[in-house]
């Protein structure tokens, strides 16, 4: 049986109100996006691709679809700074912050396996790293264009409506990333192992 990739998109947006501790930037990013990822790992047994394999269904996170063997969850928050002037109003600062937790295998029988099932181990490992880096790529995409709209940004009339057409428009953003990331996994092909 072959496992589909899943992925959680985007999962959070909001106005902060409150600060965002300075985060460390691990990933490529506008200056003032900053972007903090955090890697965690599960373990796979087995010295045969369908040891591996059934490892796989027996601790993998499940969901509806099947086993999620990659994920890379994010949260995208935005805090926006307004001051009047004159008749218009303008972003004085914007704080964009993306947090990615990225989920991946790690198969710790490696160095005990034939050469022909380390093959294809790397082969099928280094497949879902590219896919997991996609779904990073679009939800980095999504904090960039935030950071594009909100950064300097100035209109005419009164602060309260500036504010709610940058966050609308950041939330169509969201939106558009969503689909993209369900899009990116309707893409992907399942891997298999056996």
């Amino acid at each position: 049986m072959n496992s589909p990739f899943s992925n959680r998109s985007l999962t959070g947006y909001a106005v902060m109100l409150s600060g965002i501790a300075i985060l460390v930037c691990a990933a490529p990013a506008a200056a003032d996006v900053k972007v903090e990822v955090t890697q965690s790992t599960y373990e796979l047994r087995g010295l045969s691709r369908e040891a591996i394999h059934d490892d796989l269904h027996r601790v993998g996170k499940k969901d509806g679809d099947g086993v999620i063997e990659g994920e890379v969850d994010d949260d995208l928050a935005w805090k926006l700074k307004f001051a009047a002037e004159d008749n218009s109003c303008r972003v004085v600062s914007d704080d964009i912050a993306l947090k990615l937790s990225v989920t991946m295998p790690i198969w710790v029988d490696e160095a005990r396996a034939d050469e022909a099932v380390r093959a294809v181990w790397n082969s099928y490992y280094g497949e879902l790293k590219t896919h997991e880096d996609g779904h990073k790529t679009i939800a980095v995409d999504a904090a960039e264009q935030i950071n594009k709209i909100t950064h300097g940004a100035k209109a005419a009339g009164p602060c309260n409506a500036l504010e709610e057409s940058l966050n609308t428009t950041a939330r169509q953003i969201v939106e558009a990333a969503e689909k993209a990331q369900d899009k990116h996994d309707a893409e992907a092909r399942p891997f298999a192992l056996e």
